[in-house]
């Protein structure tokens, strides 16, 4: 996965995310995103526009993944 994490990551830099990685925004009222990984990875991440920068929140398991984002989005 971290080969897929690093290809991931140069893509959204680039600006170029294939259409297969399911690039979504979570339904949780922050500027949480998922990326897909691989069949059943995910990388969620915290996009700060105005700022043009992001933090990752969580890389894992698809479920767990999302489990902690929303954890994570609680806090705010």
């Amino acid at each position: 996965m971290k080969r897929e994490l690093e290809a991931v990551i140069d893509e959204l830099l680039a600006g170029e995310l294939s259409p297969g990685r399911r690039y979504e925004k979570l339904d949780t009222g922050d500027d949480l995103y998922s990326v897909r990984l691989g069949r059943a990875y995910r990388f969620v991440f915290l996009l700060y526009p105005d700022r043009g920068t992001a933090l990752p929140v969580a890389v894992g398991p698809h479920d767990d993944a999302y489990r902690r984002a929303l954890r994570s989005a609680r806090r705010r």
